[in-house]
């Protein structure tokens, strides 16, 4: 029985180990949204030096555009504000948004408040998020589509 309860605690700090936030081993995951609704987000490479281990993962994502396509685009009014939150926020000045239509037009997007707008042209848009923490580096990618 005195093996039962050091197994099941064994198993209770591992499992806390990598549920909770400061042993995370990967970058926070930001939570993207519009009024209320929320933009599914793709995670992608990234380096972290967490407090149990270093790690850095290259995903097999062709482009961030390929990132992007992983979600339905969200669709979108046009000039409507787009939220980027983390739950840990990153170092200042490093979140950096671009906006991408094709391979060949990658475009800076102007960040203030942790807020950006969604272009006035009709279309879809695909955005690649970066940013860096103390821990290290990562990006996301997302899509929306103004109507």
């Amino acid at each position: 029985m005195k093996k039962f309860y050091v197994f099941i605690i064994i198993g209770l700090i591992v499992i806390c180990t990598f549920i909770f936030e400061p042993f995370r081993s990967e970058p926070p995951t930001p939570k993207i949204t519009t009024g209320k609704t929320v933009i599914p987000a793709t995670q992608g490479s990234f380096c972290w030096d967490g407090p149990l281990f270093a790690r850095c993962v290259d995903k097999i994502y062709s482009s961030p555009l390929e990132m992007a396509k992983a979600h339905k685009p969200m669709k979108v009014s046009p000039n409507q504000e787009i939220k980027i939150k983390f739950k840990n926020e990153p170092l200042a000045g490093t979140l950096i948004v671009e906006e991408l239509r094709n391979e060949n037009s990658i475009k800076n997007i102007k960040v203030k408040n942790a807020k950006i707008s969604a272009p006035k042209e009709k279309g879809v848009y695909f955005y690649l998020v970066i940013a860096n923490w103390k821990n290290g580096s990562g990006n996301h990618a997302f899509s929306i589509e103004v109507k």
